[in-house]
């Protein structure tokens, strides 16, 4: 495995999750209570035993590349070991800002070409799923394939969002990147195992055509499928694309319950993080907390039910917190009440305010197709004031609180500082 490198693609913008990405790359969203989405992929390389990785960035990556921390916590980093994280050339080299995804593994050749890898394994860095690599390599070996891509079969409703197979005895006949009518249930995962000279070739095929989009779901697997080169590797365990706020909500709620989906207390295949150094968390008699999690440094004082409570996260006496996730350090003040909601990092929920409130499920007017299940999202650091009510599907970003209540309806975008 020591021979094989991996280049995991932690670019992307992922806009789709509104104002959970406006600062931070999608990988870097927090997840869990103590994890950001990239930490599985990486703990996944790691616990497979692949320990030269680069993890190519361009979108805001700053809170990612301090997360990241040179690879410390994956215990990576040392004589034997890489973590680099890579971002865009200058332009005097000739190079721009990364193109799409393809480009800028393209213009990242030189990893490659310096090591000679038996394999090349292209990963997406903002899936939730366990999985070990060493299998798939071993088929993608026996089959002799110039590409291995890991699929899985999802839910049909999924599918208008992902990149789908038709397969033969496992060679892929067809692929379509994100059709709306597919002919197939079987999803990429993202995950591509490459012989090194195909992938270069494919690489160089691609800069040189001008009408490609440089990316790999819409333009390199289809030519390489078009050659009959392309094998597909069905997997069966939990994977999730949480490229939606729907698909992030009901991935976190996975992780709660007595048996979660996917198991974060496993010894044998533990998820790795830069965790921070915080108490354990504090529950005073005046709380109530039932299926959540309750992360360190967390004070809970009123009532939190079916929730994740980040680290740092403080529940007052009197507020209750329902189905909904807290991202860290952020404060819910006495008597107020947060429903079907994601509260982002560093926010204020001030006294008394309703945050997810009343049967009004209007979808996100600005949003109209990715808010419509009721979910609420409060952006990082954002205060509301003592006595507001916010509704369903609603996004709002509020730095800058004029005095007094604020009464928003569901379905509202709601921004102080664009208002």
């Amino acid at each position: 495995m020591a021979k094989n490198i991996v280049i995991v693609l932690a670019g992307g913008s992922g806009e789709r999750l509104l104002a959970l990405s406006a600062r931070r790359a999608k990988p870097a969203v927090p997840f869990g209570g103590h994890y950001r989405i990239i930490d599985f992929t990486l703990s996944n390389c790691v616990n497979s035993g692949l320990s030269e990785i680069f993890v190519l960035t361009q979108y805001r990556p700053g809170s990612l590349m301090k997360h990241l921390e040179f690879g410390k916590p994956w215990h990576l980093g040392g004589n034997r070991s890489t973590l680099l994280v890579l971002q865009p050339h200058g332009a005097s080299e000739g190079l721009s800002w990364y193109k799409g995804n393809a480009d800028a593994v393209w213009q990242n050749l030189h990893l490659i070409q310096e090591r000679t890898p038996k394999c090349v394994l292209i990963l997406a860095g903002d899936h939730i799923y366990k999985m070990d690599y060493r299998p798939l390599i071993d088929f993608h070996r026996a089959r002799g394939s110039a590409l291995t891509v890991a699929v899985k079969r999802v839910n049909p409703s999924e599918t208008p969002m992902l990149g789908t197979c038709v397969v033969d005895d496992g060679r892929i006949l067809e692929f379509e990147e994100k059709s709306t009518n597919p002919k197939s249930n079987l999803a990429s995962m993202g995950i591509y195992v490459f012989e090194p000279e195909a992938l270069i070739a494919a690489l160089k095929q691609d800069a040189e055509d001008e009408r490609s989009s440089h990316d790999f779901g819409k333009d390199i697997l289809p030519r390489i499928v078009r050659n009959g080169e392309a094998f597909a590797y069905e997997f069966a365990g939990y994977w999730r694309d949480v490229g939606t706020i729907d698909a992030y909500f009901e991935a976190n709620m996975d992780l709660v319950g007595i048996k979660p989906a996917i198991d974060l207390d496993d010894g044998e295949w533990p998820i790795l993080s830069r965790f921070p150094d915080q108490p354990a968390a504090y529950l005073s008699q005046t709380s109530s907390v039932t299926t959540s999690l309750v992360c360190d440094g967390a004070t809970v004082e009123g009532k939190v039910e079916q929730s994740i409570i980040s680290p740092g996260v403080v529940v007052e006496p009197g507020a209750v917190v329902r189905n909904s996730i807290v991202l860290h350090n952020t404060r819910i003040q006495t008597g107020a009440k947060v429903n079907l909601s994601i509260v982002d990092k560093n926010s204020v929920i001030g006294s008394d305010s309703k945050v997810g409130s009343g049967i009004d499920f209007t979808p996100n007017r600005r949003y109209p197709s990715l808010l419509t299940s009721g979910i609420t999202l409060i952006g990082k650091g954002s205060y509301i004031p003592d006595g507001s009510t916010i509704g369903r599907n609603c996004v709002v970003e509020i730095e800058r609180p004029k005095p007094g209540p604020l009464r928003i309806p569901s379905g509202t975008w709601f921004n102080n500082s664009q208002s």
